[in-house]
């Protein structure tokens, strides 16, 4: 029992952690007017879930242990949760994130403007993250990170990461 309490401890501060970055995000860039935000959430056990709107898009996918969110403002937030995984996926302002999460793994990418992708395939019982500027692409596996571009990337599983 302690060890389920202290993942779903780990799992809420990663969350929370990953969605401060995402408002910090939302506070410090201007804001676009070409698409309304959309946000795609799937709680364990939950329908997978689509969204669009103009040129924002997410999709969310979860098992019964996990849960996913995608969100896209003006870009495409993508993420996918099997294992006990949570996964968390913000696509912004042009930006394709992708976030996906297996093995107790709690993946969070953050793509910030036109051409940027992040993609995070978290495997594992730890946090990871990736995030991409404008124009860069940022890729972070359970075999390695690669920043081309600006951009950072980080696990706590495999202890990899890149500064781009």
């Amino acid at each position: 029992m302690t060890r389920t309490l202290g993942t779903t401890v780990t799992r809420s501060i990663g969350g929370a952690a990953a969605l401060g970055i995402a408002g910090a995000c939302a506070l410090l860039l201007p804001g676009t007017a070409s698409a309304a935000p959309v946000g795609c959430t799937t709680a364990p056990g939950g329908m997978a879930e689509t969204g669009l709107d103009g040129t924002s898009q997410c999709d969310s996918a979860a098992d019964s242990t996990s849960a996913a969110a995608g969100y896209g403002v003006d870009g495409w937030g993508s993420a996918t949760a099997l294992g006990n995984a949570a996964a968390l996926a913000l696509g912004i302002n042009g930006g394709t994130a992708v976030a996906d999460g297996a093995a107790g793994a709690g993946p969070a990418t953050i793509a910030i403007g036109p051409g940027s992708v992040a993609v995070n395939e978290g495997v594992g019982p730890r946090l990871s993250i990736a995030v991409a500027g404008p124009g860069a692409t940022i890729t972070l596996t359970p075999t390695g990170a690669v920043c081309e571009g600006p951009g950072i990337a980080g696990s706590f599983t495999t202890l990899q990461g890149c500064i781009g």
